[in-house]
């Protein structure tokens, strides 16, 4: 098998650059300019700076003329450079030292060719039938065929048929149907693009694309889906193809219509239409011919959806992208790995999104139209004569784009070294194409889950769990501030932090904060308990202090809660002055009826209207006011007059002993005697009073913890981290309090503090589970229970990351409370492999420094921290030299007869461990200290003794860094490249930063290496195919596979063979053995693990 593995990878090499990915060995793209004749270009991105947009790029919504007229411009613009194929070999200096056989490279290193159909490709035949020695034996009912080994598993991944039904029905208007939506597009065509609409012109394209000249070239494909919700859900099982794209280059013609070579090819699936893209299934399952793509996943689950497993792989320009340069996404506004950002980066002729084309502004209120805009669906776009010309050119440039990209990315990729005179183009075909493919293989299988009885059973214990823990930190919290505390939020960072640590100044602009603070809450975020004691507070009669009374602070009353109309009609009904503000309202109202309860020898209002003009003008005149116009001139200057004294009284009246003491009294009399509106007026409002408030105050008091940690922007932080170190651990064997515990006082009130704050982490943590878990995976399980995640290739390490669920954030074994992991289940009849890398990082770092100590610590086995803290530490070396402690002990012998290092000396291997695991991400002295709580100056002492027992490790890291810094650049084991350009900089910060990652991404992206070559050996494993079992999972340094049980021990053999060896062309043998532990007797991941 590893004869016929080499003979693969040397067949790789000898074909790397073939006239193949141009179209017909014309018009291929030159690379970048030679920097000998460009100073601008920047060895470190490998792309030009300050360049300017090409002619041919960008027009209209980012197209010219015909899509053919305009490729063949870029081609000719790419073709009159100047190519180098020298312009990184100053990079080369800082490849990894790798050992290569030179008899097995191949000096001249070309392309791939036509024969080049087979290799890593084939997921069916390649290998299956070679002479493999099998000794599993069937058994009676088991899952395993000798004949068809993989077919309990061919069918994961389908769309549920019940929700392939209803999306056909969508899909197929016909006429009669235009108040769905349907429209009769017959006569729309689109130059530069052969529309495919039947199964007649389907069939003429085929003979193109099944052609001898078609295995020559790269076709770039893509697909449009609607009734997707990427938000919440993934494309496996989801979605329906409505059209695809392909462009197979300049050159290439698909033999319909008069536009001649060149054009895109645009399938059409909707309506008359429906249907048409399964007469493409063949070129599509055909390996001979290789489909690129941009973000490969998504395209392939959703063409598996419609029944057609892509296999013809020959790249994703996403991963191309992020093998090129790892930074676009940190170093560059507007730029990433999305098809939009990267032919804006590189092409210089951006892909519109579809909200810019599309979007429609969303309507006000008032019908006039908004902000906010909104993108009509996606069969609405295909269907609907405005949108469809615009949507089909959109659609047809993501193919367009794509083959562009590919040829730009191919010689960007030719032009970084990867070593001995090959590139990293070399390294993405021969290793990272083929992983590609093993990553959407392990989303389409996705993973059992027992969502229905194990999952809704644990949500209901952790919702019980949680609500304990509330109680106890309410209980806890209510002692300290009374009823408030029973109000407070656990789950809100601003109330806890006002709660412990107000008071405190902000750590940048020294402003202290505030000691107490009030939070409008609303009514159901209000536990009953603490709502219940609000009432009971509210009820207690409510009678103003004299205090009060007498103050001249104005209390609160009546007048306040009423709305504008209300007062208006008051004023109205009394005959005031209706005009004004809310507030001149209120004042005018209580300025009258407190003067109701007061002797005044003012005239009122009403008595106005009995009066003769003439009595009018002589009271204007007493008043101080004109005597002059006409009778209602004259009625509406004294009214005014009034109400203005009325409201004078207002302010003053309030701490008058003469008549109604508040307006409470003044409204209550008014109310019992005149009736009306104001009447239903304080009926209503009596009523509302009754009513539950929707906000409450929630004051809350600092209990003035000093806080010891900072958010960015300087305030006190209450993350996780910090309300452990608050709380420690009080419910330990042996409790370890927190800084809490001190703060106050020690005893029981120091113990109960750290319990109530210990509550507070198990809330967080129950509140993780509960989201990234228990609710989530069984919203996610499809109607084979089975879950497909998102694996991602999109950390700078190379290490994976995966979304819906997020499988890499799963809590340690030790840490599962709920046992999450035992709803990851196999088959009924099935059993999973769990397979672990042990100290994977620490052997790999051990190996590229040829650390001495460290390798033979490594080859001695054992207890690796022990030993780690017997080369630090002189008097341990004393007391195992003096047989006074063990270093090791075979407990097959029965109890040790001294006592052990790591038992005598527990305190200095937990540090000689810390070390271990914070050396390889360049952790500082000043953070070991904060870990440990000691000086920096011993923190210090400690890392030294460490390095002084490892001198190489401290050679290497300096070597590393010191070229880091003068390139900019950091290489993985396997030599790819990470940017840091920060690490040139002047900012003290970011250099640190970035020196702390060319240490660290070495380690851990050799560790990503590591596990790739892996998995690509364990997915590709003609055995393992043939025993029935495959790759679903990988999480941090461990795989799960999963398999008949009757022939899960000789799996497991392959497995650990596919692992401990996962040696590849540019991966060397480490000098140390990589150790794999694991198990296959299990059927759920916990019980394995």
């Amino acid at each position: 098998q590893q004869q016929h593995q080499q003979q693969q990878q040397q067949q790789h090499i000898n074909r790397s650059r073939a006239g193949a990915v141009s179209v017909s060995g014309s018009k291929r793209f030159s690379g970048y300019f030679n920097p000998k004749s460009n100073p601008n270009l920047n060895p470190i991105t490998i792309a030009p700076l300050n360049s300017k947009v090409r002619d041919g790029y960008g027009y209209g919504h980012g197209y010219g003329g015909t899509i053919a007229n305009n490729v063949q411009r870029i081609s000719n613009t790419h073709t009159n450079r100047n190519r180098s194929r020298n312009n990184f070999h100053r990079l080369f200096s800082i490849a990894p030292d790798i050992d290569v056989d030179k008899n097995n490279i191949v000096e001249d290193v070309k392309g791939i060719v036509e024969e080049n159909n087979n290799d890593n490709d084939n997921d069916n035949d390649d290998g299956m039938d070679m002479d493999i020695e099998i000794i599993s034996k069937p058994i009676p009912g088991g899952n395993w065929d000798r004949e068809n080994p993989l077919e309990w598993a061919k069918d994961f991944g389908l769309r549920d048929p019940k929700i392939t039904k209803e999306l056909h029905t969508l899909a197929q208007l016909k006429p009669g149907d235009e108040e769905y939506g349907y429209f009769d597009v017959s006569d729309i065509t689109v130059p530069g693009v052969t529309m495919v609409r039947n199964v007649e012109d389907a069939k003429i394209v085929m003979k193109s694309l099944m052609s001898s000249a078609s295995q020559h070239v790269f076709h770039a494909c893509d697909t449009e889906v609607m009734e997707i919700d990427l938000k919440n859900v993934g494309p496996v099982g989801n979605g329906f193809v409505s059209c695809a794209s392909i462009y197979s280059g300049p050159d290439f013609d698909y033999g319909l219509g008069d536009d001649g070579p060149g054009t895109v090819l645009w399938i059409d699936n909707l309506d008359e239409a429906f249907g048409v893209l399964q007469e493409f299934k063949e070129f599509f399952e055909d390996e001979r011919f290789k489909t690129v793509w941009h973000n490969f996943g998504f395209d392939r689950h959703v063409m598996w959806n419609e029944g057609i497993d892509v296999k013809g792989f020959g790249g994703d320009t996403m991963h191309m992208a992020r093998l090129q340069d790892t930074s676009r996404a940190k170093y560059g506004a507007g730029m990433g790995y999305g098809l939009e950002a990267l032919t804006n980066s590189i092409l210089e002729r951006r892909k519109k999104p579809m909200k810019e084309i599309f979007g429609v502004p969303r309507l006000r209120k008032d019908g006039t139209p908004g902000s906010l805009v909104d993108v009509p669906p996606v069969e609405v776009l295909q269907r609907d004569p405005r949108f469809r010309v615009q949507w089909i050119i959109y659609s047809a440039y993501d193919a367009e784009g794509t083959w562009l990209l590919r040829e730009e990315l191919q010689y960007m990729l030719e032009d970084m070294p990867w070593f001995d005179g090959q590139n990293l183009y070399d390294y993405y075909q021969l290793h990272m194409r083929n992983f590609g493919k093993v990553l959407t293989d392990m989303e389409r299988r996705g993973i059992r889950v027992d969502a229905k009885d194990y999952l809704a059973g644990v949500e209901v214990q952790a919702r019980e769990d949680r609500k304990g823990h509330v109680e106890a930190f309410h209980k806890w919290a209510f002692e300290m501030i009374g009823v408030d505390g029973l109000a407070i939020n656990p789950a809100s960072s601003t109330q806890l932090c006002a709660f412990l640590f107000g008071g405190a100044a902000n750590l940048k602009t020294k402003v202290r904060t505030e000691t107490t603070r009030v939070f409008k809450v609303a009514r159901d975020e209000i536990p009953d308990k603490a709502m219940a004691l609000y009432r009971e507070r509210d009820a207690q009669p409510n009678e103003q202090s004299s205090d009060a009374l007498d103050s001249d602070e104005r209390q609160p009353d009546e007048f306040d809660s009423m709305k504008a109309a209300q007062l208006k009609a008051l004023c109205k009904e009394y005959g005031l002055k209706v005009s004004g503000k809310k507030a001149e309202l209120q004042e005018r109202l209580r300025g009258h009826f407190l003067a109701v309860g007061q002797d005044s020898n003012e005239m009122q209002q009403d008595d106005f209207e009995e009066l003769p003009t003439d009595e009018l003008k002589q009271i204007c005149v007493t008043r101080g006011l004109s005597p002059d116009g006409t009778r209602k001139a004259l009625l509406e200057r004294l009214r005014q007059d009034v109400s203005f004294a009325l409201e004078l009284l207002s302010a003053s009246a309030e701490g008058s002993t003469d008549g109604y003491r508040s307006i409470t009294e003044a409204l209550e009399a008014a109310t019992a005697s005149d009736g009306g509106v104001l009447k239903e007026i304080m009926a209503d409002l009596k009523a509302k009073a009754q009513e539950e408030p929707k906000w409450v105050d929630v004051t809350i008091p600092s209990i003035e913890m000093e806080p010891f940690k900072f958010t960015v922007g300087g305030a006190p932080s209450v993350t996780a981290d910090v309300l452990r170190k608050l709380a420690g651990d009080p419910f330990g064997d042996e409790p370890k309090y927190g800084t809490a515990y001190d703060f106050f006082g020690g005893g029981e009130e120091g113990h109960d503090a750290c319990v109530a704050l210990f509550s507070l982490t198990a809330i967080g943590s129950i509140d993780t589970m509960i989201a990234n878990f228990l609710t989530s995976l069984q919203r996610l399980v499809d109607h084979d229970s089975r879950v497909h995640g998102s694996i991602n290739l999109n950390t700078e390490t190379g290490r994976l990351s995966s979304r819906r669920p997020n499988l890499q954030n799963q809590p340690a074994l030790e840490k599962d409370k709920y046992q999450i992991r035992k709803a990851f289940q196999a088959s009924p009849g099935n059993n999973l492999i769990v397979a672990d890398y042990g100290q994977l990082e620490l052997r790999l770092l051990a190996s590229m420094t040829n650390c001495v100590s460290m390798i033979e610590a490594f080859k001695a086995g054992g207890d690796f921290h022990s030993r780690t803290a017997l080369g630090m530490f002189d008097y341990i070396q004393k007391n195992v030299a003096n047989g006074e402690c063990l270093l090791e002990w075979d407990y097959s012998k029965g109890d040790p007869p001294k006592p052990m290092l790591k038992d005598m000396f527990a305190s200095e291997r937990r540090k000689a461990k810390t070390l271990n695991f914070s050396i390889a991400y360049g952790k500082t002295a000043h953070g070991l200290s904060q870990d440990w709580g000691v000086s920096i100056k011993e923190a210090e002492d400690m890392l030294q003794a460490w390095y002084d027992s490892r001198p190489e490790v401290e050679k290497w890291q300096k070597k590393t860094k010191a070229t880091a810094r003068k390139t900019g650049v950091t290489r993985t084991l396997m030599g790819r490249y990470r940017n840091l350009p920060d690490a040139m900089g002047k900012n003290q910060k970011l250099v640190g930063h970035s020196l702390r990652a060319s240490i660290n991404t070495p380690i851990q992206g050799g560790a990503a290496d590591v596990a790739m070559m892996a998995m690509n050996k364990i997915n590709d494993s003609p055995k393992l195919k043939k025993l029935g079992w495959i790759l679903l999972m990988q999480i941090h340094d461990e795989v799960i596979l999963e398999g008949p049980e009757e022939t899960s021990e000789e799996a497991f053999k392959e497995v650990l063979l596919c692992m401990e060896e996962p040696w590849a062309l540019g991966l060397e043998k480490t000098s140390v053995p990589l150790l794999v532990d694991g198990s296959c007797c299990h059927t759920n991941w916990y019980e394995a693990k």
